[in-house]
């Protein structure tokens, strides 16, 4: 898997270890003079390092993947999949939440590990230590090995510990990954394979849910830009095809319209800096070079297009097709469209939170702080004593996010806010120094600012803290692509901002409860875990939580007869812990068509003779139910026992 690598990041001049290989040969560059064999060995031999890595991004994994429990996202996922493994295809038969393919994928875990939600969580799990390698394989070509490794766990640290429930959104940061890996081999050797490899990573990303057309979308500005850099190598560089260069304009507007559309119903300035801004400038940056760096006559620029597109495209498009062939075979192929394109509309009214304020922009003066300290390079810091002042100081602040809520704060936003940051000044780092530059080099610069761009989409409209770990590992990668830009400066200094932020990954997010992730820490250990109850969990929650739901699914094992129950609002995982059927296609009730939601309700009780419900008084999306229909149920089922936010009433 490993080729060449590129880009240098060592300035001359300063010492300590390079950082990156070399660019004109990709061979490591020598480890500093009376370092010890252990540690040359790492810096050159990037199979032991992957090794090492591996094994502890794993083990590190491993431990807290029966942690993190957030009710409706698991019990959504399984739900889900159990319906296909009954036989139901999504959208068809019920309200999935997304595209269809995972719930397939998860289908295909409970078969070979059994219905829980643990199987699915070993699912993602095996493909998190397939992704290692790929960040590990994007990391080397800008780093040496010892610093690759270095990279791959800090992208560990912030990404799958953090939240291990099976979300289809780490399944498309995955995916991305491969992608990106793929096109960064295309540019190697220049084979079509790698073009529709990336592609069916693509389509497989849609399937899983389907803002992987946000990948799909960056690959393609990334195509736009190498067609430009290819022609620029086979014909005259005055020659300019106006009628391509006005095609291309045309489509970069109409794609920052679409960002516009994106955002509309949260079109405020903290949205537009976040999910406007990094795509806008990534588009006039491509408009800029096709206008001012002719590449060739209008008909081979559109054959130099279509050569790109065409394989990516082609692998893209047949997972989904092969997909399709169900609905097209039972006729409900329009409802696969509306599942997936018209219905989540109703997410930005029901699921959405809003993007942290522009102010949180003043915590990026933390890491340009150090930046700044390593630019202006006093003699001291070229000495290897000056690392222990400046770990000092970092390990003093990374201490006081312990019990500091403005310390913790100031780290994870300076984290949170780095994405638009580092696209910005990435456009303008290659549109200064693009003469100066490797096409290999700007070609993969390229790649990462639009991937990681749209890929911070995965944060619209739901902004919470989590939503970062999403696309936390792509900004890593990036900073690492563009750290070759800044001006000299000691190793030192990059060595202790990752430090800081590898022990807040580890030591704060990794280790910290869920709800208090982007605000405050309390610690995950504080909190008293226990079992989930019966044999399709396997995974462990909150003992309160868990004295709840063992409450629930007892009574409902002794008063529900039929093999039915019903379960809401936003309640999917009773009915899977419980192990009964849901009587409707509902996962989400906001979903739902409100018009005679309760005429539609008991007449569905009724039909199905259900004698058990359970009725959620704090749904976490959609509204309480209508107070006509809490009427006719508590005259319908006259016994009742609360359990939390639960209230199981039975006849």
């Amino acid at each position: 898997m490993e080729g060449p690598a590129v880009g240098a990041a060592h300035h001359p001049g300063t010492r300590g270890r390079p950082i990156a290989t070399t660019a004109s040969t990709g061979t490591a560059a020598p480890a500093q003079q009376g370092s010890s064999p252990t540690v040359a060995r790492l810096a050159t031999d990037w199979r032991l390092v992957l090794a090492v890595v591996m094994a502890a991004g794993a083990a590190w994994t491993w431990w807290h993947l029966d942690r993190g429990w957030f009710p409706v996202d698991d019990g959504a996922l399984a739900h889900s999949a159990e319906r296909v493994l009954g036989g139901e295809l999504p959208h068809r038969d019920f309200g999935d939440v997304y595209t269809g393919g995972l719930a397939w994928l998860n289908a295909g875990a409970f078969r070979l590990f059994g219905t829980s939600f643990w199987s699915a969580r070993l699912a993602l799990f095996a493909l998190f230590v397939a992704w290692m390698p790929a960040v590990f394989f994007i990391a080397r070509r800008f780093a040496i090995p010892l610093v690759a490794g270095c990279v791959t766990l800090l992208a560990v640290a912030w990404s799958l510990p953090s939240y291990t429930a099976p979300m289809p959104s780490w399944y498309n940061l995955f995916l991305a990954t491969f992608g990106v890996a793929a096109l960064f081999r295309f540019l190697e050797d220049r084979r079509a394979r790698w073009l529709f490899a990336a592609g069916i990573a693509g389509g497989l990303s849609v399937l899983v849910k389907v803002i992987g057309l946000y990948y799909l979308a960056a690959v393609a500005l990334f195509l736009v830009s190498q067609a430009h850099a290819d022609a620029r190598t086979t014909h005259a560089a005055g020659a300019r095809g106006a009628g391509y260069a006005a095609f291309v304009t045309a489509g970069l507007t109409l794609f920052v319209g679409a960002l516009l559309l994106l955002v509309r119903r949260q079109a405020h300035a903290p949205e537009l800096v976040h999910f406007v801004l990094p795509g806008a400038s990534i588009a006039a940056l491509l408009a800029h070079d096709e206008w001012r760096r002719p590449a060739g006559l209008a008909g081979a620029r559109f054959r130099a297009l279509a050569r790109l597109a065409g394989p990516f495209l082609a692998g893209a498009a047949l997972p989904m097709l092969l997909f399709a062939i169900p609905y097209l075979r039972s006729g409900s192929l329009g409802s696969l469209i509306d599942g997936v394109f018209l219905i989540p509309a109703r997410r930005f009214d029901s699921a959405s939170s809003p993007m942290l304020p522009l102010s949180a922009l003043l915590a990026l003066l933390l890491p340009a702080a150090f930046v700044a300290l390593g630019i202006r390079h006093p003699s001291w810091l070229h000495r290897p004593r000056a690392l222990h002042p400046v770990l000092l100081g970092g390990a003093l602040l990374l201490l006081a996010t312990g019990w500091s809520a403005l310390a913790y704060r100031l780290v994870w936003n300076s984290a949170r806010m780095l994405l638009p940051a580092l696209v910005v000044l990435g456009v303008l780092a290659l549109a200064r120094r693009s003469s100066a530059d490797g096409p290999l080099d700007r070609s993969r610069a390229l790649l990462l600012l639009s991937v990681t761009a749209l890929c911070g989409l995965v944060q619209f409209p739901f902004s919470v803290a989590i939503y970062f770990c999403y696309v936390a590992p792509l900004v890593i990668l990036l900073a690492l692509a563009l750290y070759r830009h800044l001006p000299p400066q000691p190793t030192w200094m990059p060595v202790a901002l990752v430090a800081l932020y590898m022990g807040f990954g580890l030591l704060r997010i990794n280790g910290g409860a869920q709800f208090g992730m982007g605000r405050f820490f309390l610690r995950a250990s504080a909190i008293p875990m226990a079992p989930l109850p019966g044999t399709r969990a396997g995974i462990r929650a909150p003992s309160v939580t868990v004295a709840e739901y063992t409450t629930v699914v007892t009574l409902l094992g002794t008063h529900a007869r039929g093999g039915y129950t019903w379960a809401a609002p936003d309640s999917p995982e009773i009915y899977f812990l419980s192990g009964l059927h849901n009587p409707t296609r509902s996962l989400y009730d906001f979903f739902d068509d409100t018009t005679g939601y309760t005429a539609r309700t008991l007449a569905t009780l009724e039909s199905r003779g259900i004698s058990a419900i359970v009725h959620n008084r704090r749904p976490p999306f959609s509204r309480p139910l209508p107070a006509d229909l809490v009427a006719a149920l508590t005259a319908r089922y006259p016994n009742a026992a609360e359990a939390g936010p639960y209230l199981v009433r039975w006849r």
